[in-house]
């Protein structure tokens, strides 16, 4: 037996070393795909006092942190006597890229500003303007346009509504100074019986196929029969030219309105992309008198809905932010019409949605939903490093009842969440955005 197995092993030497001689090389395995490196981000709160913001609803006081980490082991995040008071300055509603700001300001000006927020060592935080430029033919009010960055986000472009919203102007700025490149006004008309277009609209360009997509509205006027109502229109636009190359309107079962068509997505995200750059635009139907939201699909390679395809049915109300986590599911925040559709209404929540069967689910915290918050005009949400980051609570209530704002920090390949930071008590989180570090 000893010899036998002798044999074996020399036999198995012997044919090793032709197939080395014959220059047969094991077969290479795949190397596994490098984990993306983590970027560095300040994590940049905004709260506002006695009542929640955006849209210019909350003129009693808007306040901004910037901190380094939302993790629990951060300390409580303090806004009493603390943090930047933007209040007679600056908006809520603003473009963000990299470490800046961008906006038309709410002081007394007529231009475009772009700032950042500076932390020093000890932890004090001052707003450094980077640039300001006055408009030119153009002009552009607070909180009133939309955006979308194109040539690898060098520049940026702007589009708002002039004339009593009766004309869509655009303007090109250069991001490093704001400069305005060019401006124009779109050859787009109103259909008879209409009397004005949506404020803003929702602009996005989209890599697949270097085409901007402005989503926009068109407004029956008064006196028309109580069945016209406003239709929806998706314009296809050369970004280099600026020419409008095709613009139709979405069916009426399809979609009436996109989310967030009077203020475009300064603060609010209403469209996102998957993996394959399909896109998703957060929209409304009326429904009994009710708005209740949809979620439509532009695939890639078409330029229209996807009729047949809707990933948020049977909703419980308005379809509010969508962004998408990676891995086919994107992260929800809607209301739910029966608990209030006020700004302050405690009745928005949080839901994961899976885009491959329409089917969401409430953010749960130890077996525990996440608690409806107050805030229509709130953005709570940042999804940066794999994590989403989710703000809820700190509704200003009798003194007994009030609670600290508190962020949830959901894992997007695994769906666990745990507890985050929390925020002092005494005011409204209305806005977490995710600022890149140098």
């Amino acid at each position: 037996m000893k010899e036998i197995k002798r044999m074996i092993l020399m036999l198995s030497a012997v044919m090793a070393a032709v197939l080395m001689s014959a220059g047969c090389d094991p077969v290479p395995q795949p190397e596994p795909e490098p984990e993306p490196v983590a970027k560095d981000y300040n994590f940049d709160l905004f709260v506002c006092a006695v009542k929640h913001g955006g849209m210019s609803k909350n003129k009693n006081g808007t306040y901004v942190r910037s901190v380094p980490a939302l993790t629990a082991d951060q300390p409580l995040v303090e806004f009493t006597g603390k943090g930047i008071d933007i209040t007679e300055d600056y908006t809520l509603e603003s473009i963000t890229r990299g470490k800046y700001y961008y906006q038309v300001p709410q002081r007394a000006t007529a231009g475009f500003v772009k700032f950042h927020i500076e932390r020093n060592a000890a932890g004090e935080e001052k707003i450094v303007e980077d640039a300001e430029v006055p408009f030119k033919d153009n002009v552009y009010a607070a909180r009133k346009y939309t955006h979308a960055w194109i040539n690898d986000g060098n520049t940026l472009v702007v589009i708002g509504t002039v004339d009593k919203a009766t004309k869509i102007v655009w303007s090109k700025l250069s991001e490093s100074n704001l400069a305005i490149q060019s401006e124009g006004t779109f050859d787009i008309s109103l259909p008879e019986g209409y009397s004005g277009f949506s404020t803003t609209g929702l602009l996005t360009y989209r890599e697949s196929d270097a085409k901007l997509y402005y989503f926009y509205i068109v407004k029956p006027e008064a006196g028309m029969s109580e069945a016209a109502t406003s239709v929806t229109h998706i314009a296809i636009i050369n970004p280099e030219t600026m020419k409008v190359e095709s613009d139709t309107a979405v069916p009426f079962d399809v979609m009436e309105e996109t989310a967030g068509s009077a203020y475009g997505e300064l603060m609010q995200s209403m469209i996102m992309y998957d993996d394959d750059d399909n896109m998703y635009v957060a929209g409304l139907k009326t429904i009994d008198g009710k708005e209740m939201g949809v979620l439509r699909r532009i695939p890639a390679g078409s330029k229209t809905f996807d009729a047949s395809w809707n990933g948020f049915p049977n909703p419980e109300g308005k379809l509010l932010t969508i962004q998408y986590l990676g891995n086919g599911k994107a992260l929800s925040y809607s209301r739910d019409e029966a608990l209030g559709t006020k700004i302050d209404s405690k009745s928005h929540f949080y839901s994961v949605i899976d885009l491959s069967t329409g089917v969401r689910e409430r953010v749960k915290y130890n077996g525990q939903n996440l608690q409806y918050c107050g805030g229509r005009f709130s953005q709570r949400s940042v999804v940066v490093n794999g994590k989403a980051y989710i703000g809820v609570g700190g509704e200003v209530e009798a003194e007994a009842e009030e609670t600290n704002p508190t962020i949830y920090i959901y894992d997007c390949k695994t769906g666990t969440v745990e507890k985050g930071v929390e925020l002092s008590k005494g005011f409204c989180f209305d806005i977490i955005r995710a600022m890149d570090v140098e």
